[in-house]
């Protein structure tokens, strides 16, 4: 008998702790587009959040009203923000059983800086609306909808789920000015970020000092670490985030550069801070979505996680750890590191999946031999893609979501087209305007010729090959050349400059 009340009391827990908006059966559900000064998104009766209606700089109502009826988002760059494909769902006049009540932007195009009102009425949803998508309480992706509507209708688990809260207007007014906050406050990060990295590269190269080639390549992370515990501790001034960023970073990469002696000392502190970063990204991803250096929910392309910006600015000290660690644990490194940026809970950016085992399969080559033949470079991409796909399906049977885990699952056809419609989309941010031609021309350039330059340094050209794939798997190409021959240059000051043994090629 004890024992069955014991099981009764375990269900009845079990069940209390079950998640919001977790059907039981199959529902009605309807689509309704209302103004954003409409009363239900002031209901008591209503879960609300707040809606990012596109991806890219720009949003349009057409495109907005076409990805909330596909389920996709289109980009502003290649199609004006309207996705490809057949709708999956029908607006509706009037309410169902459960109602998704959503404002879209006005008629013409717009700057996407602005979340609008969404609410939804019905069985299992009140208080703050939830979205799987973007790991952010109260912030729904508009393609969101489509899917959630669908999965209500067959009785299935849908995106958009709910959590109870007392005050959650109160909470959405909040969290959208730390959205504000975060957008202004990012030019002035990378502004610091890309100051420092070349004020403290310049002064190694006048110095000639290892201990200041150590702080120019610190720069970078350090600029990262500093970025996310301004985040959490809540400081929303751009002023106050641009002069901290810049003194706290600045601090950190001289202290680490003085005392971080390769190879134990430095080593030891990048695995700290890929610890540090990874926990965070697991733990508290708004941290890094509200902060000045990270992810971009505003915009809509990345809301968590690593994006590319994060990814390059990592990916130097990711290979120097593994050049440090040689042998079998350069393997370990490897794994951990990419699996990091790329496993759906914590970075979810497949990109970066790929070209961090990349670069670290070169690195594996050169610390081996001076000149790889073809047929051991052609089996290290092998191992790459299989390593990556492997990675990917633990992900996925872990219950791991993402859209890296939905293109894999997909299988090759929808592989190969998510692949093409990257390469669509770098060769349109590249042309996009002039001076990001410009600047992607120039990056390039500086990039070759390092990769030309003598003395040969193994951790340099596998951040170089890694930095190719990168540009070529993302939609980001300005960006990661740009933050990316920093990088190079700065490591190649420490490395040839100020005389620090990496393992060079000749």
């Amino acid at each position: 008998m004890k024992r069955i009340v014991a099981l009764g009391l375990v269900l009845a827990a079990a069940g209390a702790a079950a998640p919001a908006a977790l059907p039981a059966e199959r529902q009605r559900v309807a689509v309704i587009v209302v103004p954003s000064f409409s009363p239900v998104f002031a209901s008591p009766k209503a879960a609300h959040g707040l809606l990012v209606a596109g991806e890219g700089a720009t949003v349009s109502r057409r495109g907005a009203l076409a990805s909330l009826l596909h389920g996709a988002l289109g980009n502003a760059i290649v199609d004006s923000g309207v996705p490809g494909g057949r709708p999956k769902i029908s607006l509706s006049t009037r309410p169902a059983e459960t109602t998704f009540y959503v404002a879209l932007p006005p008629p013409g195009k717009h700057h996407n800086v602005v979340r609008y009102p969404i609410a939804v009425i019905g069985p299992g949803y009140h208080g703050l609306l939830t979205s799987s998508a973007t790991h952010l309480t109260g912030l729904i992706a508009i393609s969101d909808v489509a899917p959630s509507v669908l999965a209500l209708r067959r009785g299935d688990r849908p995106p958009v789920r709910s959590r109870a809260s007392s005050d959650p207007l109160g909470y959405l007014r909040s969290f959208d000015s730390r959205l504000t906050h975060a957008h202004d406050s990012r030019t002035g990060g990378v502004l610091v970020l890309v100051g420092l990295m070349v004020a403290l590269g310049l002064l190694a190269l006048a110095t000639g000092s290892r201990a200041v080639g150590r702080a120019a390549f610190l720069a970078a992370p350090s600029c990262l670490v500093v970025s996310l515990i301004l985040s959490a501790a809540g400081v929303t001034s751009v002023t106050e985030i641009v002069v901290a960023l810049a003194l706290g970073s600045a601090a950190l990469a001289l202290a680490g550069g003085a005392l971080l002696l390769p190879p134990l000392r430095l080593a030891l502190g990048l695995a700290a801070l890929f610890a540090f970063v990874f926990v965070v990204l697991w733990a508290e991803p708004s941290w890094n979505s509200l902060a000045a250096l990270g992810a971009r929910p505003d915009g809509g392309g990345r809301f968590y996680g690593v994006n590319n910006q994060i990814a390059t600015l990592l990916f130097s000290p990711a290979l120097v750890l593994g050049a440090l660690v040689r042998g079998p644990w350069l393997v370990a490194v490897a794994l951990i590191v990419s699996a990091g940026v790329g496993v759906s809970s914590v970075g979810a950016n497949g990109g970066a999946l790929v070209s961090y085992l990349a670069g670290f399969v070169v690195l594996g080559l050169l610390v081996r031999e001076t000149r790889p033949s073809a047929a051991r470079a052609a089996a290290g991409i092998a191992v790459a893609v299989v390593v990556a796909f492997a990675l990917v399906g633990i992900d996925a049977a872990l219950g791991g979501s993402s859209h890296v885990t939905h293109a894999v699952g997909g299988g090759p056809g929808t592989l190969a087209g998510d692949f093409a419609h990257r390469l669509h989309l770098t060769a349109a941010a590249i042309g996009s305007t002039w001076n990001a031609a410009l600047l992607f021309a120039l990056s390039t350039a500086v990039l070759a010729y390092l990769a030309w330059r003598r003395p040969r340094f193994a951790v340099l050209d596998a951040l170089l090959a890694g930095l190719v794939v990168l540009v070529l798997v993302s939609d980001t190409p300005t960006e990661i050349t740009g933050l990316g021959v920093l990088s190079a240059i700065v490591l190649r000051v420490w490395l040839e400059r100020c005389g620090e043994s990496l393992a060079p090629l000749d």
